[in-house]
Parts: C-alpha cells; sequence; structure tokens
C-alpha cells in the first residue's frame, strides 16, 4: 500500500502568519521596460528576426543596441551582442520573447531583466 499525501487548498498557518511573503511572480506596470540582452553569432539576418517579435504586437523598442565583437582566439567567428529594451510588455510575454530568442538559430544566450521605469 502507498502512503499518499492529502494536499489541501486552505493555505498553511505559515503561509498566513505576518511576515512571511509567500513567493510571487513581479507583475510589470506601465512604466516598467523589459530588457533583453542577446550573445549570438554575427549575422545580419538575425537582428530582423529579433525585432519580429515585437513588430507583430505592434510595439516599438525603446533602445536597441548592437555591438559586433572580434574573437579573442583565432579561428574562432566573431559574435554579437545585442541590448533591447521595450516598455508595456507583461512578464509572461517577456518570457515567450525569450524562448523564441533562445529558439533561434544562432542565438548562444538571451538573459532578460525588468527596470523599474524608462530612461
Amino acid at each position: 500500500m502507498s502512503s499518499l499525501k492529502a494536499v489541501s487548498a486552505e493555505p498553511s498557518a505559515r503561509d498566513r502568519s505576518p511576515g512571511h511573503t509567500p513567493f510571487a511572480v513581479p507583475r510589470a506596470t506601465a512604466a516598467d521596460v523589459q530588457c533583453f540582452s542577446v550573445r549570438a553569432d554575427l549575422d545580419a539576418g538575425l537582428l530582423s528576426r529579433l525585432l519580429e517579435p515585437f513588430a507583430k504586437r505592434g510595439l516599438w523598442p525603446s533602445k536597441f543596441y548592437s555591438q559586433a565583437l572580434a574573437s579573442e582566439h583565432p579561428g574562432q567567428a566573431a559574435e554579437a551582442v545585442i541590448d533591447i529594451q521595450v516598455a508595456g510588455l507583461d512578464c509572461a510575454t517577456c518570457d515567450h520573447i525569450a524562448m523564441q530568442f533562445r529558439g533561434m538559430v544562432g542565438v548562444q544566450s538571451v538573459l532578460t531583466s525588468l527596470r523599474a521605469s524608462a530612461d
């Protein structure tokens, strides 16, 4: 006979105690800016592919910065560092777009962050 533990929908006493803050997903406000930092292979077609998810949503990045970096090691390909900042995205949409970026050919890494307001 297996031992199963019943799970209650009621919050535990610890969750209701003062000073206890349950884990919460940050919520973006209208003034918040979602930031994306992308490292990728140096490919001119990548820039337009990175802008596409925003264009489909009718959004214009408040900042878009790209830089080609030469390889530190001979024989290795150069890479690009792209920073994109967009206001008006909620956290779920930001995560979805970051997943799209990570699935693109040539993208090595994608980091996201949330800034409190635009500069």
